[in-house]
């Protein structure tokens, strides 16, 4: 049987991944569309702050559109797709931290149909999931 010490470290160790591993969903709107984004707070605090006032953010524009063409190059159903919007955004419950990301709008053409895409990028480059959720029927 395990000691208490043993326990109590195994625990913590548990936690500590849990902790590290858990997505915190961030919700946006874009057109009146619904965006989840997911982002760990691993990533969040490696996430550099940023504070508007003090000058331009971390990740500029360029990089930006260099770091989306890289993603949508390996999605065939985003190979044709092309940027439509781009907006600075806060991550929700860390303003007081000053952590941003870019919540870039994506549009493709399928079918004669236009097709709506988006990808999260926090201000050090990361790539995280941004997903549109469906609006509730009314």
């Amino acid at each position: 049987m395990p000691s208490n010490a043993l326990l109590a470290a195994l625990l913590l160790a548990a936690n500590t991944v849990v902790a590290d591993t858990w997505q915190m969903e961030t919700f946006e709107y874009m057109d009146d569309q619904k965006i989840v984004v997911y982002v760990s707070e691993s990533d969040i605090a490696a996430n550099p702050e940023w504070q508007p006032e003090e000058g331009a953010p971390p990740l500029t524009i360029g990089r930006l559109l260099e770091i989306v063409r890289i993603s949508t190059a390996t999605d065939p159903r985003l190979g044709e797709a092309r940027i439509s919007e781009i907006k600075l955004k806060q991550i929700s419950h860390h303003e007081k931290q000053h952590r941003w990301y870019y919540l870039v709008k994506l549009k493709s053409g399928n079918g004669g149909r236009n097709a709506w895409h988006y990808i999260a990028v926090l201000l050090n480059g990361k790539v995280v999931q941004a997903i549109a959720e469906p609006l509730p029927i009314k």
